[in-house]
């Protein structure tokens, strides 16, 4: 993260966070309370629904773009690098902070106005959007089960809107002074 702070001191580029996630409509396992002995039983839809997510962050002042996606490859990467770069201030330098995950490093990718750095491999700790997917999990999907594929991508959309439309909550959950 040296190559941030240095690069927010000589001139003032806006930073955003990448990263993709993906959603369950099962509940994974986690913590409940059951009486001792007892063998406590977890919902299922006898179905394994899925819908990934790639989103960005901007932890400055909380601007949070997000697209659900069908899985992760380059194709769906450059329709939401297609997005962002509509969203962003062409005025400014916008460089756009990823992890190594292959399709982020095609070569045919048009980055348009964005300049890609990527992260050390496996260091998610440094990435703040995953702060961003961690909230969403917890407090939106557990205990939850999806009934229908189209049940997930409601509750989905509906999650990531709630948070894109409270840039103080972004904001404060990727406090950019624990990453600079």
């Amino acid at each position: 993260m040296a190559r941030v702070r240095q690069t927010t001191r000589n001139d003032d580029p806006d930073i955003w966070f990448g990263d993709e996630t993906s959603f369950g409509g099962d509940p994974s396992p986690h913590l409940i309370w059951a009486k001792k002995g007892s063998q406590p039983t977890i919902p299922y839809a006898g179905q394994h629904y899925r819908v990934s997510v790639v989103g960005a962050v901007r932890p400055r002042d909380g601007e949070f773009v997000a697209l659900l996606v069908s899985t992760g490859n380059s194709l769906l990467f450059q329709v939401f690098l297609d997005e962002l770069n509509r969203q962003i201030n062409p005025a400014k330098r916008n460089i756009l902070i990823l992890d190594n995950a292959s399709f982020h490093k095609v070569r045919s990718l048009n980055w348009g106005r964005i300049e890609p750095w990527f992260l050390p491999p496996y260091s998610p700790e440094l990435n703040p959007i995953e702060e961003i997917w961690l909230l969403i999990k917890t407090n939106g999907f557990h205990p939850w089960t999806a009934t229908s594929q189209e049940h997930l991508e409601d509750k989905v959309a509906n999650a990531l809107h709630d948070y894109i439309h409270q840039p103080q909550c972004i904001q404060s959950i990727t406090n950019m002074s624990a990453y600079l």
